[in-house]
């Protein structure tokens, strides 16, 4: 097994590190986040699969694991996410093909963390 979870705690801990000096950016990337994926006309598990192709295709790995996490939490299967992913991949060649194996290997190792518990 890789880093990914322990990589996603050190992704949420410079997050949390950040909101303690800047928490008014903080509230505003949060508010962000509901505006963009909770008020629109597409359901949550859709827009943070539309978010980790978009995160694979901006090669941002804090984004990929920390999206690909509220993906599986939305109910997102491997095979949704796969396919979410080929449209990272058509627009992006090889880059978005590496991205997109970072972001499989985020998926099955979260994926089986919870299943543990």
């Amino acid at each position: 097994m890789s880093n990914v979870l322990e990589e996603l705690e050190q992704v949420k801990k410079e997050m949390g590190a950040f909101a303690e000096v800047s928490p008014k950016v903080t509230r505003a990337m949060g508010q962000m986040h509901h505006a963009a994926c909770k008020d629109g006309g597409l359901d949550f598990k859709t827009m943070e699969l539309i978010t980790v192709a978009v995160a694979v295709a901006r090669k941002c790995e804090p984004c990929i694991l920390s999206h690909v996490a509220m993906a599986i939490e939305a109910g997102a299967t491997r095979e949704e996410l796969a396919a979410a992913l080929n449209a990272a991949v058509l627009l992006c060649g090889g880059p978005g093909w590496a991205y997109a194996g970072k972001a499989l290997i985020a998926y099955d190792e979260i994926s089986a963390s919870k299943a543990q518990k």
